[in-house]
């Protein structure tokens, strides 16, 4: 009997102290997620992210592990995107029909090659500008109390990105926080 008290007291004892930091970890560590507008190709495969982390504990909080599952950054969303080929479509189309012309599908395939090949160049230069600002990557370091990280990301149509971090406070306790 004795140790049955002894071990509901210990289970009590835990579940009290976990719950009482999650509450306040919650509420203290303010994590806010906007979705953000793409305005180059971007939007054809990819949704973009603003993440911005608060710290509201009256201490600095310490970001040991952090990771955006399904997030991508703008240099691979950039070659997911770019727009290769516009030349050779062109000339996939301008070749048979030359054929059948007598040469004028030709005349307009040389004619509509550097027209092509500007504007494929323009919208890539489009797309690679606004891809700059996207990342997947989370600083890792010290958070002063009421400062704020914010984070952008691009996540592939119909995933959902996860925050996910390990913060260190000033007790030296590690807590993993979900978002």
């Amino acid at each position: 009997m004795k140790k049955f008290i002894t071990l509901l007291v210990l289970v009590c004892y835990l579940g009290v102290q976990n719950s009482v930091f999650a509450a306040s970890d919650y509420s203290q560590l303010d994590v806010k997620v906007n979705q953000t507008v793409l305005n180059s190709r971007l939007k054809k495969d990819f949704v973009g992210y603003e993440y911005t982390i608060t710290n509201n504990f009256k201490e600095k909080l310490n970001i040991v592990n952090a990771q955006i599952m399904n997030g991508n950054d703008g240099n691979t969303a950039y070659m997911k995107s770019e727009v290769e080929g516009g030349i050779g479509v062109t000339w996939a189309i301008a070749g048979p029909v030359g054929l059948f012309t007598l040469g004028l599908g030709w005349v307009v395939g040389i004619i509509a090659t550097p027209i092509v090949w500007v504007v494929q160049n323009n919208k890539n230069k489009k797309t690679r500008t606004e891809s700059i600002a996207y990342t997947s990557i989370v600083p890792i370091g010290t958070i002063n109390s009421t400062e704020s990280v914010t984070i952008k990301t691009l996540v592939p149509i119909g995933a959902k990105p996860q925050l996910k971090l390990t913060i260190m406070d000033s007790a030296k306790n590690l807590h993993t926080i979900l978002k």
